[in-house]
């Protein structure tokens, strides 16, 4: 019966809130925390930054955890995890955990990928399991319908609950859909003010699936080698609407995806940062303000899928893109815990 209801409400597009839960439905019938705490962020951070973000963020109330392999720092934030589990803030189960399988093409290296990232992440399964990417690190493309078999492997095998994709665009969507049974439950793409991504985010939604936003804030922030290309968020618009509710420009932005029905994934290794951006269920948007915010749309990316150029991957890896590819993709050691 619960299946059928499902059904109803995908081919009606009726998003489905669980406000007892604090949660969205997915297709699958899991529920996922409205809000994620992302931790991709620059290398030389993760052993001094990251776990003790992740510790502030769970005691700010954050209850949904976005991590990758490629971010190299699921090790860092399995050990946080442990921490404030051990002290009784949280228990596993009130954790939504969110990894990404990346760069494997092959059904057969799935399961032993995702094995490897619930040891580093020190847990029996994840809440949800992503392909990253329809393309590699390198720029090239995968066979994401191979990967999605495995995905589904993994599923039968409850080594995750639900599984998706990510960066993926409604083509690949759709191919998935064509050769598989199982649909995706979410796509997590770069969604916010200056890249509104209305078009695939309505695509998405449609179809049933959710849609997870990452960087949230866009091009209204400071963003490592790109120029910043629109107005300061604490210019007329944004700032009035900031001001009618008693909030941040940042805050209303956050609020912004959550209106739209998004999961925005706000990232700061700042605790009074990552305490604020958390306080946005409070208060909601009109209709109106978001249709403002869609305004500063400018239709650029701040990144391009996983294909990072050669200066953003310095940026935050810290070395040299092709030293540093030839070794993930060729070095075997990297797919041990």
């Amino acid at each position: 019966m619960f299946k059928l209801v499902l059904i109803f409400l995908q081919l009606f597009n009726i998003q489905v809130y669980c406000s007892i839960q604090r949660g969205w439905l997915l297709n699958d019938g899991n529920i996922m925390p409205p809000i994620a705490f992302g931790t991709f962020g620059k290398r030389v951070d993760i052993e001094d930054k990251v776990g003790q973000s992740i510790e502030w963020a769970i005691e700010a109330g954050y209850r949904h955890i976005d991590t990758s392999y490629i971010y190299l720092n699921e090790r860092v934030i399995g050990d946080a995890i442990k921490k404030v589990i051990k002290r009784g803030v949280i228990t596993r189960k009130d954790l939504f955990i969110t990894t990404k399988l990346d760069v494997f093409s092959n059904r057969s290296l799935v399961i032993p990928a995702l094995r490897n990232s619930l040891k580093r992440l020190q847990t029996d399964y994840v809440d949800l399991y992503l392909i990253h990417s329809a393309r590699n690190l390198t720029g090239s493309p995968i066979n994401y319908l191979e990967s999605w078999k495995g995905m589904e492997d993994a599923k039968k095998l409850g080594l995750t609950r639900s599984i998706g994709v990510s960066n993926f665009n409604s083509s690949q969507i759709n191919d998935i859909f064509v050769s598989s049974k199982t649909r995706p439950a979410v796509n997590q793409i770069e969604v916010n003010p200056t890249y509104t991504n209305l078009d695939l985010v309505a695509y998405c939604q449609s179809q049933g699936i959710r849609v997870m936003s990452y960087s949230p804030l866009g091009m209204i922030v400071p963003r490592p080698l790109l120029e910043n290309l629109i107005p300061n968020p604490e210019g007329p618009v944004i700032a009035k609407i900031a001001q009618k509710y008693g909030k941040t420009a940042t805050q209303v932005v956050i609020r912004y995806l959550i209106d739209r029905d998004t999961i925005p994934i706000p990232r700061s290794t700042n605790r009074e940062h990552i305490k604020s951006n958390i306080d946005v269920f409070d208060f909601s948007l009109t209709e109106k303000e978001i249709y403002m915010i869609n305004q500063f749309n400018i239709n650029i990316k701040i990144f391009n899928d996983l294909a990072l150029s050669d200066e953003l991957f310095e940026e935050y890896y810290g070395g040299n893109k092709k030293e540093f590819l030839e070794m993930y993709l060729h070095d075997v050691s990297l797919l041990k815990p």
